[in-house]
């Protein structure tokens, strides 16, 4: 009896403001007409039309991937299975499971800090250089702004380091991140100058309003 009542346990209050958010949301709604898995497709989708982030033919390597959708925006600009002409290539990576996609090189249940998925990502890029390495991952949500600020700002230079090493970028190559605003959004900023002739900051249109979540966009590398 105690396991029907389990199951028959009424949404929290936040769980139904979520859901409620979700069927309202513009671009929750529009994700689900174009088939994308989550509505930060459409932040991908702004950032690459303003700023040619990425561009056909190019390779491009999506960080903390899951559920796939900046991996499918990258696919259909990339056109990896193009039959002829210049043909992209796309990897993603995520410690999550990810269902296929199709073009995509997907590498799920993959912690992003271990050497062995360090070593299936340059197994699947076969050599290539990579163009444009781009990050939305973020870490669970503490409620305390400040260490959430300080933990995504760690991935952010998790992935900024794996540039130099396992992702080898082209002299034209970029960098993307997702960063929640903070105390040390310019001191990364700065590395990231440090690093790239060119560095923007993004809040797109498909970015909450009441949301702290930014992008940092770095472009052209300097190669030592």
């Amino acid at each position: 009896m105690n396991a029907v009542r389990s199951f028959a346990t009424k949404p929290s209050s936040a769980t139904r403001q979520y859901l409620k958010r979700q069927m309202t949301d513009e671009f929750a709604q529009k994700a689900r007409e174009h088939s994308y898995r989550a509505r930060s497709a459409f932040k991908l989708l702004e950032m690459n039309q303003r700023y040619k982030i990425i561009s056909q033919g190019d390779c491009v390597v999506d960080i903390g991937a899951a559920p796939g959708s900046w991996s499918q925006v990258a696919a259909e600009i990339v056109k990896p299975l193009k039959p002829t002409g210049k043909q992209g290539f796309v990897v993603g990576v995520d410690l999550q499971p990810m269902l296929p996609i199709p073009g995509v090189v997907l590498l799920p249940q993959s912690d992003i800090t271990a050497p062995s998925t360090h070593k299936k990502i340059k197994e699947a890029l076969g050599g290539r250089v990579v163009d444009c390495v781009i990050s939305d991952m973020a870490p669970n949500p503490t409620g305390d702004r400040a260490m959430d600020h300080t933990r995504i700002i760690s991935l952010c230079r998790l992935a900024l380091d794996l540039t130099d090493t396992v992702l080898p970028l082209s002299s034209k190559g970029l960098f993307l991140c997702k960063i929640w605003d903070g105390s040390e959004r310019k001191h990364f900023a700065e590395e990231l100058q440090r690093r790239f002739r060119n560095v923007s900051t993004i809040k797109p249109k498909a970015s909450r309003n009441d949301s702290a979540e930014l992008y940092l966009l770095a472009t052209n590398k300097i190669l030592s």
